[in-house]
């Protein structure tokens, strides 16, 4: 809820700004007298543009991430998200209103300035906000509700951090360890078999998991019954990685922490990303029909029917759908190997197959699944259920990639190869595991564009 309010204030103050600097470039452009005004606007003609540029600019701000409000953020990511959008945002305006006759107007400085303006303005609100919530936290003032898990020296550096840190704002209330030495402090609530009770009866929004060495089976415990609250966890990077096999640590104040997002997605994100999914799939279906109807020719001259093969796979929050995809190898292939992972030179794939594959096309039908959002574009690639229980057995992370929507293509997909997951698949999960804590609109455009050069390529 807290969340909330700081998103809604934030989004008055960016659309307090946006029209401010909209109505202030339409004063200096049409009644300075400055520039030469063919056409004359009146303040009421530039309402309803005015707010059609500040619905682009939210929209724009959603998709570089500027809307997740973090009370610990770092200014400098801050800053550099608005700089991103910003000049993203004006090189799109000036496309939008590129006249190939008169490239470079004298006006064009009209456009440069509100872009310096909509930079100075969306950062300088942000930074601002940041640093009142800081000040705030200093005073005493919402300050968040934070529990620490752990024992032995890992559990004492991981409170007198807390309590030297005062602009982290974490109010400590609960402390769960099974090392006795702290039954006596206020906040010792018990053991940590105590987790599940503890978050269930306080509302917490921070847990530090602070465990020694030698910890790992109760690591992986921990962490997976922490991901079933909406809380915001920290451990420390060295512990991440025993649990991955791949860090990229956060720096807080000091310290090498990894965060493991609850939210990956804001609620407009999520929304953005739908629209995007849907859009972009009604367009691509229209755009490869011809390559649909070659396919169909192709598998059935080789290897006859059926042209569409279906498989069942574990989607979003772990529910079963059925993949569909151009059949690329022989008929039955598993009915003597049973479920299997893709391989390298696999012999069951057909002549045929092998060029789909390495094109990718053998995956278009699934467009069809995006559209009924079984799927999204960009995601992990879904698995089936036969391998899914065994990854989670390996990699107790596993289970977060079960919630977001699996994709036609992703991070691991551009990255290594179509066999990757029998050749290397603690690196594919690594690659899935990165895009899940990373995830975001910029990155899935960023996803999409490699993603037409492994094609283009012919490297699927």
């Amino acid at each position: 809820m807290r969340r909330f309010w700081l998103r809604a204030l934030q989004f008055l103050l960016d659309f307090t700004l946006l029209e401010m600097a909209f109505l202030g470039v339409y004063w200096w452009r049409f009644k300075t007298g400055q520039f030469a005004n063919p056409v004359i606007f009146t303040f009421e003609d530039m309402i309803v543009p005015s707010l059609i540029v500040s619905a682009f600019w939210h929209l724009f701000f959603s998709v570089f991430g500027m809307y997740r409000i973090d009370p610990l953020q770092s200014r400098a990511i801050v800053l550099a998200r608005c700089a991103q959008a910003a000049l993203y945002g004006c090189i799109l305006i000036f496309l939008l209103t590129f006249d190939p006759s008169n490239p470079f107007p004298t006006t064009r400085i009209v456009l440069l300035s509100y872009g310096i303006v909509v930079l100075a303005g969306s950062a300088a609100t942000r930074l601002a906000l940041l640093t009142i919530l800081q000040e705030l936290r200093y005073r005493g003032i919402g300050r968040l509700r934070t529990l620490v898990i752990g024992s032995g020296p890992q559990l004492e550096n991981t409170l007198r951090f807390l309590e030297q840190r005062t602009d982290i704002g974490a109010d400590l209330i609960g402390i769960l360890s099974d090392d006795r030495a702290y039954a006596d402090r206020r906040e010792f609530k018990g053991g940590v078999t105590q987790i599940r009770r503890e978050l269930t009866e306080n509302n917490y929004e921070l847990v530090y998991v602070a465990l020694g060495d030698g910890k790992e089976q109760m690591l992986r415990r921990v962490v997976l019954l922490l991901g079933e609250f909406p809380v915001r966890q920290f451990l420390p990077s060295q512990q991440y990685q025993e649990l991955l096999g791949y860090v990229r640590p956060i720096g807080q104040h000091g310290q090498l922490m990894v965060e493991i997002r609850a939210e990956l997605l804001t609620q407009i994100e999520r929304a953005l990303k739908r629209v995007f999914d849907i859009v972009a799939s009604l367009l691509l279906l229209i755009l490869t029909s011809p390559l649909w109807l070659v396919a169909m020719i192709l598998v059935i001259l080789d290897t006859g029917r059926p042209v569409f093969y279906t498989q069942l796979r574990v989607g979003e929050m772990g529910r079963g759908f059925f993949i569909l995809k151009f059949r690329t190898m022989i008929p039955n292939a598993e009915q003597q190997s049973g479920p299997v992972l893709a391989v390298r030179n696999d012999p069951r794939v057909t002549k045929v197959g092998k060029v789909l594959r390495a094109m990718r096309i053998d995956e278009l039908p699934q467009l069809l699944n995006v559209l009924r959002g079984h799927m999204s574009l960009v995601g992990p690639r879904p698995e089936r259920p036969e391998f899914v229980s065994e990854f989670e057995r390996r990699t107790p992370l596993y289970a977060r990639r079960l919630n977001v929507r699996p994709g036609m293509t992703g991070w691991a997909q551009v990255q290594l190869r179509y066999d990757a997951t029998q050749v290397a698949p603690e690196l594919k999960l690594q690659m899935d595991m990165y895009y899940i804590e990373n995830m975001s609109l910029l990155l899935d455009m960023k996803i999409l564009f490699m993603t037409m050069f492994v094609v283009l390529r012919g490297e699927g």
